[in-house]
């Protein structure tokens, strides 16, 4: 296996998704703190990231220049088809990167911890997963080996049929963080 550094880890989190459970933009809801949902996100990755995409839809050029200085910007090219279609987006955008992290822009509760952790685990591993109480959730780290197969996925999946294929090679991260599978999908959701 290829050594690689914190540095050559990147991050995607993908956002471009339609909020349609949730009724309306859930990208900018507020928190109870009074942030906006996707900024809350974005704050909790740690600097160690320096590589950094975020999966935005055609028409957010507004929401992307909020980003900009610290994300670089990728729009989706049909993110109505499904989460596969950001995830190919921001792998395309990552293709040179030996690792990335993918991650949701709904899952403002993942401590910045988890992201370093993770980051860790992805030096050593070639495909990482967090584990809260025997539960799998977000995000998710890959080599670029594996980036070739992320690229050819379609649907609403994301790349859970890519840890099902490669579950030998799936290495999971213990955490103590419930943020990990907590994505907010309702109001009702955010207020909890």
């Amino acid at each position: 296996m290829t050594s690689i550094t914190d540095t050559d880890i990147g991050i995607i989190i993908l956002a471009a998704g339609s909020s349609q459970r949730y009724g309306s933009d859930k990208r900018t809801a507020t928190l109870s703190n009074g942030t906006a949902l996707l900024s809350a996100t974005l704050a909790n990755v740690p600097d160690s990231f320096t590589r950094r995409v975020l999966v935005l839809k055609k028409e957010d050029e507004d929401l992307g220049k909020l980003y900009a200085d610290n994300w670089q910007i990728c729009h989706a090219a049909n993110p109505e088809t499904g989460m596969a279609s950001s995830l190919v987006s921001g792998i395309t955008m990552a293709g040179n990167w030996p690792a990335a992290l993918i991650g949701l822009g709904d899952m403002p509760y993942i401590s910045t911890e988890t992201y370093l952790a993770l980051q860790q685990a992805l030096k050593k591993h070639d495909i990482v997963i967090p584990v809260f109480k025997d539960q799998r959730g977000n995000p998710a780290g890959f080599r670029q080996r594996y980036f070739d197969e992320i690229m050819q996925l379609q649907g609403d999946q994301g790349a859970r049929s890519l840890l099902e294929k490669y579950k030998k090679e799936c290495f999971e991260v213990e955490v103590q963080d419930s943020g990990i599978i907590q994505d907010i999908d309702t109001p009702e959701m955010l207020r909890k």
